[in-house]
């Protein structure tokens, strides 16, 4: 960044699981804070730190860093799986400075009951951790935040609200227990509770260097993903304005994160998506199992429709491209290079995107990064995008990574 100020955005460019959490720990160390604007612990970021794999599902992960946090009025927070996941990176001798926004909405076990029956009956393959259900609240408007984790009167209307709204009876618990055990955990976050959106514009007007941390990918987002098989959130640039309060003019820069090849999680259209043997290989070779769920995710061939949407959807500037290492020694690499639906070629995704087939190019495997092959790559997701590549990924460490 070489002295200059830069509140830069990290967005995925796929279906999530592309390495915004290494490429975040990578850059971490230029920015005073890092931020996450949607989702909750359904993401799923992981980082090697001192050797060791650390997996992140609330807390943005440039925590690692020594940076400060701040979780925005976007998210869903699950107020259990906050404090473990804060106890955990303690436990590895981090103190982070976390802020989280009074506004965000609280994931309760109640959301998580009526997300795994929901998905049995739509089968969107989701996570289950309760963020669908946790977002209809807030849409609906009777939705539990942050603040309400510090007056039982409330948490307690509202809990039970929920549970008539939903016609749900849970004999385990009943709201009283329920409404105890989020204000034991609201005690322990309570200190970092505050206006979160007033806190990082102030820091932006101060000259600090903010990283806008995305969870999952665009064609995950809400709108426009591929729906219904999508997140319950805005996981595009947009987010940024309204899951942290943040102006649009105050993003300076925006990074795409791309794999070198693309992967799903759950159902929906994955039009380049390889099965049997080589899929199979794929999988096994870039160790691609979720980092929340640890299933194994779907596997397929670089999708330059979809780069090329989210580039315009997003404004991307540059792109960092990652797990190019997966790709080595493969002798002959295709890459999806547009559509055909109906008889009409389409190079940006259409709504019936799983009536499409691809047309593809073959292109000749590399061996490093230095392999012209290899260079060729990326020249021609350049073309495709317009938007430059300037980081590479090519292994799990963070010292695996060159800029161009």
């Amino acid at each position: 960044m070489d002295g200059e100020c830069m509140n830069l955005a990290i967005i995925g460019m796929q279906f999530g699981d592309e390495g915004k959490g290494k490429i975040v720990d990578y850059l971490a160390d230029n920015f005073d804070a890092v931020t996450r604007f949607s989702g909750g612990s359904n993401a799923g970021h992981t980082v090697i730190y001192n050797g060791e794999k650390i997996k992140f599902h609330i807390l943005p992960s440039g925590v690692l860093r020594g940076k400060i946090a701040i979780m925005g009025n976007g998210m869903a927070i699950n107020p259990k799986k906050l404090v473990e996941e804060i106890n955990m990176i303690e436990n590895h001798g981090i103190h982070p400075k976390v802020f989280i926004s009074s506004k965000a909405h609280v994931v309760t076990e109640i959301h998580e009951d009526l997300d795994s029956e929901l998905d049995k009956l739509i089968k969107i393959g989701t996570t289950r951790q309760g963020i669908g259900p946790a977002y209809y609240e807030k849409y609906r408007r009777t939705g539990i935040r942050i603040a309400d984790l510090f007056n039982r009167e409330i948490l307690e209307k509202k809990l039970k609200l929920m549970m008539k709204l939903n016609d749900i009876h849970i004999e385990r618990n009943d709201t009283s227990t329920i409404a105890s055990e989020l204000m034991e955990y609201g005690k322990k976050i309570k200190e970092m509770v505050s206006d979160t959106e007033i806190i990082i514009n102030n820091m932006i007007n101060s000259g600090k260097n903010i990283l806008f941390e995305g969870s999952q990918g665009t064609f995950l987002d809400v709108d426009f993903g591929t729906y219904p098989y999508v997140t319950s959130s805005n996981t595009t640039v947009g987010g940024i304005v309204t899951g942290l309060g943040v102006p649009p003019k105050k993003i300076d820069k925006v990074m795409g994160i791309a794999k070198a090849y693309t992967t799903r999680v759950g159902e929906g259209p994955f039009p380049t998506e390889v099965e049997g043997e080589e899929g199979k290989k794929l999988r096994e070779k870039g160790g691609e199992y979720g980092a929340t769920t640890g299933r194994a995710r779907r596997v397929g061939y670089l999708d330059l429709p979809m780069l090329r949407y989210a580039t315009t959807i997003n404004g991307i500037d540059e792109i960092a491209l990652t797990k190019v290492d997966v790709l080595q020694g493969y002798p002959m690499i295709k890459i999806g290079i547009k559509y055909k639906c109906h008889g009409k070629e389409h190079i940006y995704p259409p709504p019936d995107l799983h009536k499409c087939e691809v047309e593809y190019i073959d292109i000749d495997g590399w061996n490093n990064i230095n392999d012209e092959n290899f260079k060729k790559y990326i020249k021609l997701i350049e073309k495709e995008t317009v938007a430059r590549v300037t980081l590479v990924s090519y292994g799990p460490k963070r010292e695996d990574t060159v800029k161009l």
